[in-house]
């Protein structure tokens, strides 16, 4: 009986372990995802003229993506520009960038983050709900494994960038200004 009992529990712990899976496995892929979408958003913004020989993508805060980004964006271009990523704690660290991907978990730090894209041209991405509402150009997540995106048009344009109509057409685009 006691033998009968144990497998029953070990029987229990595959099928429990197997019904978690695909949501780990779509956690990831949406990851990955996430990390294509940051070039594929760039590919379709027109930034003010910038003398730089790079194009840059800034974390600020946390890396989410691990190793990910660094290898997606080895060797590649956005805009015919070889592309270097940066990795910064603080807003201080951030310097000239052309993306910026926001996971700051304070909305003060949140919206310091967001003038200072706005006046240095910078196009800003996260993944934190209401993003676009405060400010933010772009917002991205993922309901029921599907991609939605949420563009703040009048910030795109405070910060001097111009969003393809490829990338409006599948967004839902804020056009009113932050509060």
């Amino acid at each position: 009986m006691r033998g009968v009992c144990v497998r029953v529990i070990v029987w229990m712990a595959c099928l429990l372990s197997l019904l978690n899976a695909p949501a780990a496995l779509a956690g990831d892929e949406e990851r990955k995802l996430e990390a294509v979408f940051i070039g594929r958003f760039a590919s379709y913004v027109e930034w003010p003229d910038r003398p730089r020989e790079r194009f840059v993508i800034t974390l600020l805060d946390d890396n989410p993506f691990g190793k990910l980004l660094d290898d997606l964006y080895l060797d590649k271009r956005i805009h015919n520009k070889p592309i270097e990523l940066r990795y910064a704690t603080r807003l201080d660290q951030v310097g000239e960038t052309d993306v910026l991907f926001i996971t700051l978990s304070r909305a003060a730090a949140r919206a310091e983050a967001i003038d200072y894209a706005q006046r240095n041209g910078i196009l800003t991405i996260s993944e934190i709900k209401g993003f676009a509402e405060s400010g933010g150009v772009i917002q991205l997540d993922f309901v029921e494994q599907k991609a939605r995106i949420k563009i703040n048009h009048a910030a795109a344009l405070r910060s001097g960038l111009r969003i393809g109509a490829p990338l409006l057409s599948i967004a839902t685009v804020l056009r009113g200004e932050r509060p």
